[in-house]
């Protein structure tokens, strides 16, 4: 028997857990890590009791198993990322047929069906009941994605004009943060990045300059420490856009923004950036 380590970890940040709340009372979090990274065998009461903890079967962490929901909730994570929201459509069409029982994964597949419906359709009011439906699922453990469903609920009600519903999300999300910051940290980074690249472009959409500016900064400090240029431009576009309506001189932070869309993959964002700064008259080189 051969473990799959990537999934525990799957299951485990599903679970908004960490390495050490998942090992509490059963082994040590130095044996959970070689689970994780090295496919560790641990002894069979050891895993049996992960996998409970966890809410699983064993037979979705070892190698006879073909996880069909596990890749495609994975590729639609991954799709999520590239802000291919063809993709993330196509993948959810293929769980249509499948039977999901895992409470993580029904929250998730209702999310993105309301970042579909956000994003693609612009049907604001199907995308709240898509997000609805996901805070709805009854899960004990906080996760990364609770923080952007909230945020993303405020976003469809600012698009419907409906700023008190969009602040009452604004502030949900702004206390799950707060109570959250460890999990932020162990988290994949490119969640931890989507979490304070769009509480920034939230914070701005609502007047709250200073928290844009707050939360853009955490965003560009993780972006920083993992040496990744994902979503760094749209970071530092919000960064020079809340300093400006703060009355500060913003020039370097849209010139980093600027320089760092021309060698990404996102040309809808370069564009606005270079209109900006040429708007601006801003000496580039």
């Amino acid at each position: 028997m051969k473990i799959l380590g990537e999934k525990i970890r799957h299951y485990r940040k599903l679970r908004g857990l960490s390495q050490s709340e998942l090992a509490d009372g059963i082994c040590t979090q130095a044996t959970v890590s070689l689970i994780e990274k090295k496919d560790k065998i641990p002894s069979m009461e050891i895993l049996v009791r992960i996998c409970d903890r966890l809410g699983i079967t064993m037979n979705l962490v070892i190698v006879n198993d073909d996880s069909q929901i596990y890749s495609l909730i994975s590729d639609i994570k991954k799709s999520f990322y590239q802000n291919d929201f063809n993709g993330i459509s196509d993948k959810l069409g293929k769980l249509n047929n499948i039977n999901v029982n895992n409470k993580q994964e029904i929250k998730l597949i209702h999310f993105f069906h309301g970042l579909i419906e956000y994003v693609t359709n612009k049907n604001y009011d199907k995308a709240i009941f898509d997000f609805n439906r996901a805070m709805n699922v009854n899960i004990a453990n906080v996760d990364m994605y609770d923080i952007l469903i909230d945020i993303f609920t405020a976003k469809a009600y600012i698009n419907k004009k409906s700023l008190d519903e969009a602040k009452v999300y604004y502030d949900q999300a702004k206390d799950l943060i707060k109570s959250s910051l460890e999990k932020i940290g162990d988290e994949n980074y490119h969640d931890s990045i989507l979490i304070y690249d769009n509480m920034s472009d939230l914070s701005l959409k609502l007047n709250e300059n200073q928290q844009a500016m707050k939360y853009a900064n955490e965003g560009i400090f993780i972006a920083r420490k993992e040496q990744t240029l994902f979503k760094l431009d749209e970071m530092y576009s919000y960064l020079a856009e809340a300093g400006t309506r703060e009355g500060q001189k913003a020039d370097e932070d849209y010139i980093k923004a600027y320089v760092i869309s021309s060698v990404s993959e996102d040309k809808k964002v370069f564009e606005q950036l270079k209109s900006k700064v040429q708007d601006m008259h801003l000496n580039i080189f």
